[in-house]
């Protein structure tokens, strides 16, 4: 929870100086040197062998990851974050029905109202309220699109790593799902001719590996989790990081929001906290 908070205000902050995609590339890079090294310090821990058999499930999960993390760092830039963080952390909303179907897992009254809760809550941070009611169509609010795409992506992605996680361990379907990302973006870079910026200021290298640091830290917190526990329980404390990063964005950005958004925040983080019980 707090290392994905913390990161992703981070990441509001790189996106809107060097580009979101510019942003995410270097990051990933970072994040598996990061995963790579902790691999070679400890290389008996890990099941090699048996990763072959969930490659596939892998590789899908690495690229609706892709998907979502791109969504997500875009809408950072074109949304508030207090907006856009909550929406996107909303993911266990999937994972779980996801987990409920497939892995029949059970679903408590309390994730059911947990459930409502952040469904109302997407809706209302979600819209333009003022618009709305200025000229009687649904808008949106900047964001708020790519926050659901991120939603949904992270939800899938995440849920497919359980099964792998619990085959495998916990940190190989890390650092794969890291190595495939970079491969993704690579090809999205060959294909679109874009060119990744950086500032070799020696402050955004370190902005890099501290967001990649505190990321790593919070998927592995997930991938262990899921490892030894219900991902019912794992999934929404983890994605809870909307109450770290919303507080950091009106502290250092002074974000303002309105009335509905606030309502729709506090709905969303108490779901989150309802479906962790």
């Amino acid at each position: 929870m707090f290392g994905w908070g913390i990161s992703d205000f981070l990441v509001a902050f790189s996106s809107r100086k060097i580009g979101y995609f510019s942003t995410y590339f270097w990051t990933q890079i970072a994040s598996l040197s990061i995963a790579i090294a902790y691999f070679f310090i400890n290389p008996s821990k890990f099941e090699i062998f048996k990763i072959s058999q969930s490659i596939i499930l892998i590789l899908l999960s690495s690229f609706l990851y892709f998907v979502a993390t791109l969504a997500f760092y875009k809408g950072l830039v074109k949304g508030q974050i207090s907006l856009v963080t909550p929406v996107g952390s909303s993911w266990p909303l999937i994972t779980i029905i996801l987990s409920v179907i497939f892995l029949r897992e059970f679903l408590q009254l309390n994730h059911t109202i947990g459930f409502a809760l952040i469904i109302f809550g997407i809706i209302f941070v979600s819209l333009n309220i003022k618009e709305v009611l200025k000229i009687k169509k649904f808008a949106t609010l900047p964001g708020s699109v790519e926050g659901v795409i991120a939603m949904v992506g992270w939800g899938i992605s995440l849920f497919l790593i359980v099964p792998v996680s619990r085959t495998v361990g916990w940190f190989l379907p890390v650092l794969i799902l890291r190595a495939f990302g970079i491969l993704f973006a690579t090809g999205f870079i060959m294909l679109t001719q874009y060119s990744p910026r950086i500032n070799f200021k020696i402050s955004f290298f370190t902005l890099f590996f501290l967001i990649a640091f505190l990321d790593m830290i919070a998927f592995f917190g997930y991938g262990f989790g899921v490892k030894e526990a219900s991902a019912s329980i794992i999934a929404p404390i983890a994605a809870s990081s909307p109450a770290v990063t919303v507080v950091l964005a009106r502290i250092f950005f002074r974000e303002s929001l309105f009335l509905n958004q606030i309502f729709g925040i506090i709905s969303i983080i108490t779901g989150l906290i309802l479906i962790s019980l």
